[in-house]
């Protein structure tokens, strides 16, 4: 699957919740939450400390499910 254009990511105008995992191996997770903040500047980006990408639904439910209660709510 490839990316959306930056400017598919700006035309962007629901809320949006960017997710990171501080110890991603998949992402440059500064770059990531950086580009996200420029091209959604109304998105809530959320950097979860000591956290991979695999361990965030496994090994830490009760905060990601609070996070996106939050951000449903």
């Amino acid at each position: 699957m490839r990316r959306p254009s930056a400017q598919r990511v700006r035309a962007c105008t629901v809320p949006a919740l960017v997710l990171l995992a501080e110890r991603s191996r998949a992402h440059d997770v500064p770059r990531v939450a950086a580009a996200a903040r420029r091209l959604l500047p109304d998105a809530s980006v959320v950097t979860l400390p000591d956290a991979s990408h695999h361990s965030i639904p496994t090994e830490r439910p009760a905060e990601l499910n609070r996070l996106l209660a939050e951000f449903l709510a």
